[in-house]
């Protein structure tokens, strides 16, 4: 095995330890009382969160009414066919669209209040010598908003091609399902395990390599984050903090591996 895949592990087993991280969220939480540090970007996720949900629902559904009239088949059988596999192109669209925008937007919104959230995990779970880097305002929302430009792109191209997979009836929706939950998770992973490294002092490209190598805890990390999103209100609200926490938790210990 080489030294990359023993520091690494299975792409697997990176996913099982990025989704255990967040039963570890709420004891971390209590036991260093960082509970106040979650209520101000929990409000502001949440109003952000319920205006995107709002929009996409009532784009996605003129699209489906548009594509509906559109269409037309003599065909009873067909014609069902079509409306259900229509709607569930519609369902989605609308959750893609809405995790994609939210977590792009809310990522760099919240940058400088989830930041501050990893440097007190930080400093709470190894002392205040272990943060190297204290991040302002400015720069924390420069960064974010780099680190989703960086990747917009080849998410979205990806995100179309399992998108266009949903057209197939039942394989093709379970195919769109699964590949767009991973690309989403993935580059969402990412975005919450650079708040701790860039206070550990990582450039984006350190960081970029840093997460490239564990591929499976970004996805597991991004996972979680996304599950937390699919709770109506109170998920919309504490899914960044939480995902934020999980992700500062398994980045010192893999952060601490490789020292």
């Amino acid at each position: 095995m080489s030294s990359k895949s023993a520091k690494s592990g299975s792409f697997f087993s990176g996913v099982i330890s990025g989704l255990s991280a967040y039963f570890r969220v709420t004891a971390v939480l209590f036991r260093y009382k960082l509970w106040h540090f979650q209520l101000l970007p929990a409000a502001i996720s949440f109003v952000v969160s319920a205006l995107l949900f709002y929009g996409f629902f009532v784009a996605t559904g003129k699209f489906t009414g548009w594509m509906d009239g559109l269409i037309r088949v003599p065909w009873e059988w067909l014609d069902t066919t079509i409306n259900w596999t229509l709607a569930i192109l519609a369902f989605l669209i609308l959750i893609a669209g809405f995790f994609f925008a939210h977590k792009h937007i809310i990522l760099v919104i919240l940058a400088p209040f989830l930041g501050t959230i990893a440097e007190e995990t930080m400093k709470n779970l190894k002392g205040e010598d272990f943060v190297k880097t204290d991040i302002g305002i400015g720069p924390a929302i420069a960064r974010g908003a780099k680190i989703n430009l960086r990747y917009i792109t080849r998410e979205i191209f990806t995100n179309l091609i399992f998108l266009a997979c949903g057209i197939i009836p039942v394989i093709g929706s379970v195919i769109s399902a699964s590949g767009m939950f991973l690309t989403q998770a993935r580059f969402l992973g990412y975005g919450l395990m650079d708040f701790p490294l860039e206070n550990r002092g990582l450039t984006v490209d350190e960081s970029d390599d840093f997460v490239r190598e564990r591929a499976g805890l970004s996805v597991g990390i991004g996972g979680g984050y996304m599950l937390i999103m699919a709770i109506p209100f109170v998920g919309w609200m504490f899914a960044p903090t939480f995902g934020t926490v999980a992700g500062t938790i398994r980045a010192i210990e893999e952060l601490e591996r490789d020292e």
